[in-house]
């Protein structure tokens, strides 16, 4: 199978030829650099043989237009960007968020870099673009204040909410345009810490929605539902029109067997626990392995990690561990089905 071939193939649940697989990490000393970015990046991909690439952009491209600021002096040092002055610092900043040209600024950056990311993988090795809910660009924007302002001025959050969903719908078109096979969907405020579920519904389902539509409209075949953190909304958004999930599975519910034994269809894209790649633990990554393929019979699993890898990455144990996934397919895959 080719890579494009196997991976519809598995987003069928149907059978492959051995497990697709990917991997990704934060490149925090380039990632404001889209040349240096897609060289990296496909690099990575090339060395290790990546069945699809999501794309690690600087977790800020989505805010810096409508006037962020943002601290990037601790990356050099292993630490991480800080919002240091948010767009959104009143009720009524939330009406002052303009209608961006995505085609300019920091979203203009990084669909350079998509452009030059998908030219270098080629036609055979898909692309996801990383793109933020709407309610996490709200996020990012008020420095965590959102929140606090759906309290006390909830109409003044939900108009910024369409100017932020009308935005990030034009980004998501042209991310599409410029080559991506899908986006990776990455909602990081769908948890119980943040929201009960009827609120998360109210709130950003609609939103969300016009985003996944708008990939798709745009001709997006491969778009992954990101669920981040801890106590997942997951009931909520399990049935979100995508084609595949990706939640932290084995550190928080459900368990794929659960999933699956309660009418779960969609594809999964994961399975693998970053922090026992990080730590090396190749028992463990192991075991990982093991159970993914046990509790969804071979059928419907990309394997992934949860979430980024951390920085800086041992690409030797990843190489161990897609040692591994290919040898499986020594004496479990014996069926391999037709090309999407």
């Amino acid at each position: 199978m080719t890579k494009i071939e196997r991976i519809c193939t598995a987003l069928r649940n149907e059978a492959t030829d051995r497990l697709p697989y990917s991997f990704w990490t934060h490149l925090p000393d380039i990632d404001l650099d889209p040349d240096k970015l897609a060289e990296a990046t496909a690099a990575f991909a090339q060395r290790l043989d990546l069945d699809f690439v999501k794309s690690m952009p600087n977790g800020f491209y989505c805010v810096e237009d409508w006037g962020c600021e943002i601290d990037f002096s601790e990356i050099a040092a292993g630490g991480a960007g800080k919002v240091t002055r948010p767009a959104v610092s009143s009720p009524a900043d939330w009406a002052k968020l303009a209608v961006l040209n995505p085609e300019q600024g920091a979203m203009g950056r990084e669909l350079h870099h998509l452009v030059q990311l998908t030219q270098r993988m080629g036609a055979d090795t898909p692309v996801l673009s990383t793109v933020f809910s709407p309610l996490t660009i709200a996020n990012k924007l008020s420095n965590g204040a959102h929140r606090a302002y759906l309290t006390s001025h909830p109409d003044a959050v939900m108009a910024g909410l369409e100017i932020i969903t009308q935005v990030t719908c034009a980004f998501t078109r042209e991310t599409i345009r410029r080559g991506c096979a899908g986006i990776f969907f990455a909602t990081q405020d769908a948890t119980s810490q943040m929201f009960d579920a009827a609120t998360y519904k109210r709130i950003a389902e609609a939103f969300d929605h016009r985003v996944l539509k708008a990939a798709r409209e745009a001709g997006g075949w491969f778009n992954v539902l990101h669920m981040h953190g801890d106590d997942v909304l997951f009931d909520a958004l399990k049935d979100y029109p995508v084609d595949a999930l990706n939640w932290h599975i084995g550190e928080t519910p459900p368990a794929i067997g659960d999933y699956r034994s309660r009418g779960g269809t969609r594809a999964i894209v994961g399975g693998l626990q970053r922090t026992h790649i990080t730590q090396g633990n190749l028992d463990a990554v192991y075991l990982d392995i093991d159970m993914a393929v046990a509790q969804t019979q071979k059928r419907g699993i990309l394997l992934a990690p949860a979430c980024v890898i951390r920085h800086p990455v041992d690409e030797t144990v990843i190489q161990e561990i897609i040692n591994k996934i290919k040898y499986l397919r020594n004496y479990l895959f014996s069926e391999c089905m037709p090309s999407c």
